[in-house]
């Protein structure tokens, strides 16, 4: 791919260009001299079958975001056909912050992190349907039913690592939305970034209607991994205390996201696709996250199980 052509596009000569991390998509910090002045952008190349609407769902969200008490990013060129590069394009300009993934590894800013990713969520759970186009965000008012064929279907494609998962599909079938909104669908640590005197909510491509549980319960299975009980309660009592929904039901939401997350981290396809990402450091990403995540995962999902049905 062409970045200077890119570089021409942002109004400038490349001077340096850096790869990102990323799963689905390839994002770069793109550097720039414009006009004498060196400039920084983030530019995201979008993948897959659905790239364009991937590209068009993040961008219109960018732009809703600020009304709902959000920051986004400054989103200076949109290339939604993919003229440029092949594949749909969104460039914004650099925004400076931590990611909410390193603050909760300190213990000295875990609280806040935590905070500030419950008061995000609860804001972005508050973008109106009626702010953008329908055929933008895909849902169902029988959401967790969804879920259910789609952990069921995982089993199926993973059974050697599915012992206790189809009694357990059985009752998470019977979950019901108490209110559908907008959901991010991959609500975790490392999306949220905390800066430039805001908190910016990135990876929204794969947004969509559905419970906004799901998004609670999907963070709690990361943050419980990641930073501890204390956190993971202080998230969630600040997104309940600010969005006043009920938390009826997140528990066994809670084990949804959990088998869901385990079941395609044990998928064959997902473990290539994360070794051809993570190239040569794969075998230490599986070591020291990876594997201990979908312990994390599995206990959470089954042994919760075992204790509700004890009770």
């Amino acid at each position: 791919m062409d970045f200077g052509a890119v570089a021409s596009a942002l109004g400038g000569r490349l001077v340096r260009l850096t790869k990102l991390g990323g799963l689905a998509n390839e994002s770069y910090r793109v550097e720039v001299v414009v006009g004498g002045r060196l400039e920084k952008f983030a530019v995201k190349l979008y993948r897959g079958r659905d790239s364009r609407l991937k590209a068009e769902r993040e961008l219109a969200l960018f732009k809703l975001m600020p009304q709902y008490g959000l920051r986004a990013p400054q989103v200076v060129f949109a290339d939604l056909e993919g003229r440029l590069a092949g594949k749909p394009l969104l460039a914004w300009r650099w925004v400076e912050g931590v990611a909410a993934e390193k603050l909760l590894g300190n213990p000295r800013t875990r609280r806040v992190a935590a905070r500030a990713m419950g008061a995000a969520l609860s804001r972005l759970h508050t973008i109106r349907a009626s702010d953008f186009e329908s055929r933008l965000f895909a849902g169902r008012e029988d959401f967790w039913a969804g879920e259910a064929a789609a952990i069921s279907l995982l089993a199926k494609l993973s059974p050697t690592e599915a012992e206790g998962f189809v009694e357990l599909n059985k009752e998470l079938s019977c979950l019901r939305a108490e209110r559908v909104t907008l959901i991010h669908g991959d609500y975790n640590p490392g999306n949220v970034l905390v800066g430039d005197g805001g908190i910016y909510v990135m990876d929204l491509e794969g947004a969509r209607l559905g419970d906004p549980l799901y998004d609670v319960a999907y963070a709690c299975a990361f943050l419980s991994f990641e930073a501890g009980a204390e956190a993971t309660e202080t998230f969630a009592l600040e997104y309940f205390k600010l969005s006043h929904l009920h938390p009826r039901g997140l528990a066994r939401k809670l084990v949804a996201a959990a088998a869901n997350l385990y079941l395609l981290l044990c998928y064959k396809g997902t473990e290539s696709f994360l070794r051809e990402k993570a190239g040569p450091l794969y075998p230490v990403a599986k070591a020291l996250f990876l594997e201990p995540f979908k312990r994390h995962l599995k206990t959470v999902a089954l042994e919760r199980t075992v204790r509700g049905r004890r009770r």
